[in-house]
């Protein structure tokens, strides 16, 4: 019997990324066999992810007193990797450099999905009894929130820009912190499916976000900052061990008080703002901070990185 398929009646991806993919494996034991999948890591020629386990109640099943150890370590070859990946893209993948003991890059393979996340999660899912998967009410949220870097990207805030110029021409290699959007002065843009948490800066000592408190649209403001609030909780919760923890904050950029062009009325809206978005803050256990110029801002971030 002779089947005739119409390709046209299977599912397809509408929007899909194709990109290079590779498990990366630790082996608890020097020199034994036994291996643990801790993450997926994706890139191709416009970005990457790394998806790591997150299931760490079973290590302590395995290891006990001695689990932090291994989380620790997982925690660090995925901040590592993924600085080597935003240096080398895909060549950190064919040919990695792994800095934890026990750490290896297994083999890279070519994949196809809705966003770079999607596929180091779906990989993640199938190869890893350590990791589990997201509930539907975090990709909903997640959907929400990319849809939102979109938006406020459109309403124009230039202040992760200005502050980058800053740093980058008082320190020399800082730049290298700030998200690829930021060094490569475009727009972020956020696809349907797409679920990536955006950080501004991500440097030894300190993640930040950056935003602007716009005086005439004091409700759009608040609403975009408190998004960028909650990218720096899920950024701060994939650091949850003290050794390794870096300061989170999200730092503002409000008109400074005696500003002729921002009516007294105005400067109530944005105080009353303020602690609206403290309370926000204090509430996810991030810091929250306002000041009145770009370069007290950048001077900011420069201090606390080159704090001794």
């Amino acid at each position: 019997m002779t089947l005739n398929l119409d390709t046209s009646r299977f599912p397809s991806l509408k929007e899909s990324v194709r990109a290079h993919w590779a498990p990366i494996l630790l082996e608890p034991i020097s020199g034994s066999d036994e291996r643990f999948v801790i993450g997926v890591a994706a890139a191709n020629a416009t970005g990457f992810h790394v998806e790591l386990a997150n299931n760490h109640d079973k290590l302590t099943c395995f290891y006990g007193e001695n689990a932090p150890t291994i989380v620790n370590a997982i925690t660090l070859a995925g901040m590592c990797l993924r600085e080597d990946l935003a240096e080398r893209s895909i060549a950190a993948l064919f040919s990695p450099d792994p800095p934890v003991s026990g750490v290896t890059i297994g083999r890279c393979r070519e994949a196809e999905g809705t966003s770079l996340e999607a596929l180091t999660q779906s990989w993640m899912a199938a190869l890893s009894s350590l990791y589990s998967p997201r509930t539907s009410h975090d990709v909903q949220s997640s959907t929400i929130l990319a849809v939102g870097d979109a938006e406020g990207q459109r309403a124009g805030d230039r202040l992760p820009f200005l502050v980058c110029d800053f740093v980058k021409s008082q320190r020399e290699g800082f730049g290298e912190y700030f998200s690829t959007d930021i060094r490569e002065a475009r727009a972020r843009r956020s696809k349907g499916g797409s679920h990536r948490v955006v950080v501004d800066f991500a440097g030894p000592r300190l993640v930040a976000n950056f935003g602007t408190l716009k005086a005439g649209a004091i409700t759009n403001s608040v609403h975009l900052i408190k998004r960028r609030l909650w990218d720096l909780k899920v950024e701060r919760d994939r650091e949850p061990h003290k050794i390794l923890a870096r300061a989170h904050e999200m730092i503002l950029h409000r008109p400074p008080k005696d500003d002729p062009q921002v009516s007294e009325q105005q400067q109530a809206n944005i105080s009353e703002a303020l602690e609206d978005l403290e309370q926000q803050a204090v509430q996810e256990e991030l810091r929250l901070l306002a000041l009145d110029t770009v370069q007290s801002i950048g001077n900011r971030v420069l201090q606390y990185e080159l704090a001794a």
